[in-house]
C-alpha cells in the first residue's frame, strides 16, 4: 500500500513538473493550470545556525532538521488537508490520502523556500523594486536555527522586518487567485506589485487575500511582506515566548518566534466557490453549513466511507444540511474512523472529511472503594479541613473521628516513633490526596460507595483521558516543525506511550498537526494563547481576536473536544469588563460544536462558577482535585519528572525540573507511581490527567523525550510506561 501511494505521489509531482515546464515555455496567458516560477536567493546564502542555546556549545537539531536544506522546498505538503480543492477530487482513481498530502497540482503552488529578508527601522519605506540584503528560509521563524538568520543574543532581536519574493506566474483566465498565509507572528502588511492587499493582526491564525487584480502575467510579480513582532515586549498574547530567553534560557518560557512560521501558498478558485464549511456531528448524522463566494444556487454533498458513497444531500449556500449516515462508524482513540466528504458548487469541487463523535458531560457511576484502614508509614499530605491538626491519643481515635465527621474523606496521624515530630496529631482531609511514604505517619481513607459522578462522555461513554502537555516547540524550527513527518511524530508518540490525549499548550498548531491527530485518534484539549505575564487592558481585544480565530479556524477537527480559555494566573485577572464569564460565554457562542470549556486550567478563575471543568495543577505528585458543582474533575498538570541526558541539553549542565530523577529508568518508575495514584483518583473523582510533558523544552528537562525527540527510555521501559497508561485508561 505504501509503495502504491508513493508511486501515485511521484506520478502527481512529475506530471505537475512537466505541466509547469510546458506552460512556462509557452506564452503565459494561455495557462490551463496555476504555475509559478519564483526567483529565489542563491542557496549558498543560507546556512543553518546553532540549534542550541547561544550561551553554550550545544547543537541538537532533530533527525528531520538535519535534512533541511535551501535547495529543497521545506514543508512542501498541502497545508489544508481538511479542505482540499480541485478537479482531481472526482477522478475515478483518486487516492484521497495522497491528495491530502499533495493537493491538486493544477490549482495550488507552495511558496515556501528562500525569500529575500532584512531587518528595518523604517516600516514606511517599503522596498519596492529593491533587493533585500539577506535571505531567510520560509516558513521557519526568524529566531530558529533553520531560518538562517537567528540572532545570537537577545539584544540582536529583530522586531521589524521585510520579506520579498518575486515570481512569474500563469493561471487560467477564468479563475481567481488567492494568496494564503498559514500564520505570521504578529502584525503583517502585504503588497503585490506595489498595491497594498491588506493588514493582519494575530500570530496564530491564517489569513488570505484575493490577489487576482494585482497580478501581472507578462512580467515578474513582486510580493512584499512587512512584519512587526514585539514578542513579550508587546501587549498581545504571545504564549511562552520570551526575548531574554536567547541570552538567559530557563524557567517555563522560551526563545521567541517572529515572522512567517506557517506555509505561504497560492491557490486558484472559480469565480464562484466554497470558501469554507462548518461541520457538526451526532452519533449518526452530519450537519454541514457552507460559506460561498459568488453566485451559487445549490451546494451538493456526497459522504463516502473510503471510496464508497453512503449518503448524499444538497442545500442552499449558508443553509445547514443534515445528512444521516447509515450503519455509522464512530471516531474514537481506539477506532479513529473518518468519513470523506465531497462538496460541489458550480465548477468548484472540495474534498473534506469528518468523524462521527460527541463529547458531552453526563453522570457515570464511580465504583468507589472500601475503607483502607490504617496504613502505617503512609502519609496523605494536603487538603486539610479547617483547624487542623488536633491532639489525638491514638490512631484509632483519629480514624474514628474521620468516620463521624461529615466532610472528612481521609485522615493522617502523627506516629509516636522516636524522632517523629508532631506525634499524636490528627489531620482530617476533605479529599483523598495522593499518598507518599513517611515513617512518621499513619493514614487512611474512608469507604466510598458507588456514586453518580459528572464525567466527560466520549460518544456517550466515560473514557478516562490520559495525556501530556505539548508545548510544540522544536530545537531547530522553534514554533515550526522541521518537516511534516516530524510534525506527525509528536502525535504518534502519544500512542507509543499508551496515552490517548494531548493538551496543546499556549499555541495553535498548523492544520496538518490536527489532521495527524484526527487520523491517529488522539484527543486534543486546545489552549487559547495567553499573554504570559504583563497583560493589561490593551491585551483584551487581542486575546478576543486570537481565541475566536482559534475556534473558527480549527473547530471542524474531531480530535478537538475541549477548549481552555485561560491558564493559571497568566492573563485572566485583567478581564473585568468583559469578564472571565463573558469570555467563556463567547467561546461557547463561537463554537458551533458546543464543546466543554475549561475556564482556567490550574488558576484562580477555576473557582468561578462558569465553565465545565474543575481543573487543578499539582506538582510534582497528582492529588485529588475535589469536586465543584456542574463540572467534571481533572488534574490539568502534574509531574515534571526529569532525567537530564548528557549531550541532549539546550545548554549543557543547566537543566532544571520539578522533580529530578537520577536516571531515565528512575524517571519512568516515579511516573508509574504517579499513575497508580491517578488510578485511585479515577475511582472517586478524576476524569482526565495531563502529565508535564512530552519533550524537554530548552532548559525545562522534564520530557519523556529529549528536546531533539530521541527517547530517554529503552524499549522495555517505554512498554512499561505505555502499559501503566493503558491500565489507567481501561481500569
Amino acid at each position: 500500500a505504501c509503495q502504491h501511494k508513493m508511486a501515485k505521489l511521484v506520478a502527481v509531482l512529475c506530471a505537475a513538473a512537466v505541466l509547469a515546464e510546458a506552460i512556462l515555455a509557452a506564452p503565459i496567458p494561455s495557462a490551463d493550470a496555476l504555475v509559478v516560477k519564483a526567483n529565489r536567493p542563491a542557496t549558498s546564502s543560507w546556512q543553518r545556525t546553532q540549534c542550541g542555546g547561544p550561551s553554550g556549545a550545544a547543537d541538537i537539531p532533530t533527525q528531520w532538521g538535519k535534512t533541511v536544506t535551501a535547495s529543497q522546498q521545506p514543508l512542501s505538503e498541502y497545508p489544508r488537508p481538511m479542505f482540499m480543492r480541485g478537479a482531481s477530487v472526482s477522478a475515478a482513481d483518486a487516492d484521497f490520502g495522497v491528495l491530502r498530502d499533495t493537493g491538486d497540482a493544477t490549482n495550488w503552488v507552495n511558496l515556501n523556500g528562500l525569500w529575500e529578508w532584512e531587518a528595518t527601522t523604517d516600516p514606511s519605506s517599503v522596498p519596492f523594486g529593491k533587493n533585500l540584503s539577506g535571505s531567510i528560509l520560509v516558513p521557519f521563524p526568524v529566531e530558529s536555527c533553520l531560518s538562517g538568520v537567528a540572532p545570537k543574543k537577545s539584544a540582536d532581536i529583530v522586531t521589524k522586518m521585510f520579506y520579498r519574493l518575486t515570481f512569474k506566474m500563469a493561471a487560467p483566465s477564468s479563475q481567481r487567485v488567492l494568496l494564503h498565509f498559514g500564520a505570521v507572528d504578529w502584525q503583517t502588511s502585504v503588497w503585490i506589485n506595489g498595491a497594498l492587499l491588506g493588514n493582519h493582526t494575530g500570530g496564530y491564525d491564517g489569513f488570505s487575500f484575493d490577489v487576482t487584480s494585482s497580478l501581472a502575467s507578462d512580467k515578474d510579480n513582486e510580493l512584499i511582506v512587512y512584519v512587526f513582532d514585539p514578542s513579550d515586549g508587546g501587549k498581545q498574547p504571545n504564549g511562552k515566548q520570551r526575548i531574554s530567553a536567547i541570552d538567559r534560557p530557563g524557567g517555563d518560557t522560551y526563545t521567541p518566534n517572529s515572522g512567517i512560521w506557517q506555509t505561504v501558498w497560492l491557490e486558484t478558485v472559480p469565480a464562484a466557490y466554497v470558501s469554507g464549511i462548518r461541520v457538526n456531528t451526532s452519533l449518526s448524522a452530519l450537519q454541514v453549513t457552507p460559506t460561498v463566494v459568488g453566485s451559487v444556487d445549490t451546494v451538493s454533498y456526497s459522504v463516502l466511507d473510503g471510496t464508497t458513497i453512503v449518503a448524499t444531500s444538497s442545500g442552499k449556500p449558508g443553509q445547514t444540511v443534515t445528512i444521516n449516515i447509515p450503519s455509522p462508524k464512530l471516531w474514537s482513540p481506539e477506532s479513529p474512523h473518518l468519513y470523506n466528504l465531497k462538496i460541489t458548487a458550480n465548477d468548484d469541487q472540495v474534498l473534506s472529511y469528518f468523524g462521527l463523535r460527541t463529547f458531552t458531560l453526563g453522570n457515570a457511576y464511580s465504583p468507589g472503594h472500601p475503607d483502607t484502614g490504617p496504613q502505617v508509614g503512609i502519609d496523605r499530605p494536603g487538603d486539610d479541613l479547617p483547624d487542623m491538626p488536633f491532639q489525638a491519643a491514638s490512631v484509632e481515635e483519629c480514624w474514628g473521628k474521620c468516620n463521624v465527621t461529615h466532610m472528612c474523606v481521609a485522615w493522617a496521624f502523627g506516629n509516636t516513633d522516636a524522632g517523629c515530630p508532631l506525634h499524636n496529631k490528627c489531620w482530617l482531609k476533605s479529599s483523598g490526596p495522593a499518598t507518599r511514604s513517611d515513617r512518621c505517619r499513619t493514614s487512611g481513607q474512608k469507604a466510598v460507595g458507588p456514586t453518580p459522578m459528572l464525567r466527560p462522555l466520549l460518544n456517550g461513554n466515560f473514557t478516562f483521558l490520559a495525556g501530556w502537555l505539548d508545548q510544540s516547540w522544536w530545537p531547530d524550527g522553534q514554533y515550526t516543525a522541521p518537516t511534516d513527518e516530524a510534525l506527525a511524530f509528536d502525535i504518534k508518540a502519544v500512542k507509543t506511550f499508551g496515552m490517548n490525549m494531548v493538551r496543546l499548550h499556549q499555541k495553535v498548531n498548523p492544520e496538518r498537526w490536527y489532521y495527524a491527530a484526527d487520523v491517529t485518534g488522539v484527543v486534543v484539549f486546545q489552549d487559547a494563547v495567553q499573554k504570559y505575564g504583563g497583560a493589561n487592558n490593551d491585551t483584551i481585544a487581542f486575546y478576543i481576536h486570537d481565541m475566536t480565530a482559534m475556534i473558527t479556524g480549527r473547530g471542524n477537527h474531531p480530535c478537538i473536544v475541549q477548549w481552555e480559555t485561560f491558564n493559571e494566573g497568566d492573563c485572566w485577572q485583567v478581564f473585568k469588563n468583559p469578564s472571565v464569564a463573558d469570555m467563556v460565554a463567547l467561546a461557547r457562542k463561537t463554537d458551533w460544536q458546543n464543546r466543554p470549556i475549561d475556564t482556567d486550567s490550574g488558576g484562580g478563575a477555576n473557582d468561578q462558577p462558569v465553565g465545565d471543568v474543575n481543573d487543578i495543577h499539582s506538582y510534582p505528585y497528582p492529588r485529588d482535585p475535589g469536586t465543584k458543582p456542574n463540572k467534571y474533575n481533572m488534574v490539568g498538570e502534574f509531574g515534571g519528572i526529569g532525567a537530564f541526558i548528557a549531550g541532549k541539553e539546550w545548554v549543557p549542565g543547566k537543566c532544571h525540573t520539578y522533580l529530578k530523577a537520577d536516571s531515565a529508568s528512575k524517571e519512568a518508575s516515579l511516573y508509574e507511581g504517579m499513575v497508580d495514584t491517578l488510578i485511585k483518583l479515577k475511582a472517586t473523582t478524576t476524569s482526565a490527567s495531563v502529565y508535564t510533558q512530552i519533550t524537554d523544552v530548552e532548559l525545562e528537562c522534564d520530557g519523556f523525550l529529549n528536546y531533539d525527540r530521541t527517547s530517554k527510555f529503552d524499549d522495555a521501559t517505554t512498554k512499561a510506561v505505555a502499559a501503566a497508561n493503558q491500565k489507567l485508561i481501561h481500569s
